[in-house]
């Protein structure tokens, strides 16, 4: 696949996330009092439809090896890339943790629904996180690389 194809793919997968993971934020924001094996149904869909997302955007921005154009373009950020594709692995034990729950989750769970809201609501966070800080390494490298023939 040519870069531009698969800088195309990443950009597409990126704007899915961004949306299901405001939709998903929205379901674990307030757990109803009513109709709750309903709502764990519903959580659970959209949480397989967003690990899904996540795991195909990671696949894809592996794909020919992970940042390797900041690595070649500054060989001091390897440490600082590999740790990222690091998180990749971690981001997705977390995932598999949370489905898990979410797959053994009773509307009589009252702990252990709240317990996965805020698993949830963190995991949103670190990937919030995470995704920030490649964005701000690949502005940076290739930013710096254009703008010093002012």
């Amino acid at each position: 696949m040519n870069p531009e194809t698969l800088a195309s793919w990443i950009q597409t997968e990126h704007a899915k996330i961004d949306a299901l993971a405001v939709e998903l934020q929205e379901k674990v924001a307030v757990i109803p009092r009513a109709h709750q094996q309903q709502w764990i149904t519903d959580v659970r869909a959209s949480f397989d439809d967003f690990s899904g997302h996540v795991h195909r955007h990671q696949t894809l921005e592996e794909q020919d090896g992970y940042m390797t154009a900041v690595v070649e373009q500054r060989p001091t950020l390897s440490r600082e890339v590999e740790r990222l594709a690091h998180e990749h692995g971690e981001l997705e034990q977390i995932m598999g943790g949370i489905k898990r729950q979410l797959t053994e989750l009773s509307p009589d769970d009252a702990l252990l629904i709240r317990d996965a809201c805020r698993r949830i609501q963190n995991l949103l966070l670190y990937l919030e996180h995470h995704t920030k800080e490649e964005n701000l390494m690949v502005m940076s490298v290739f930013q710096m690389d254009l703008g010093t023939d002012d």
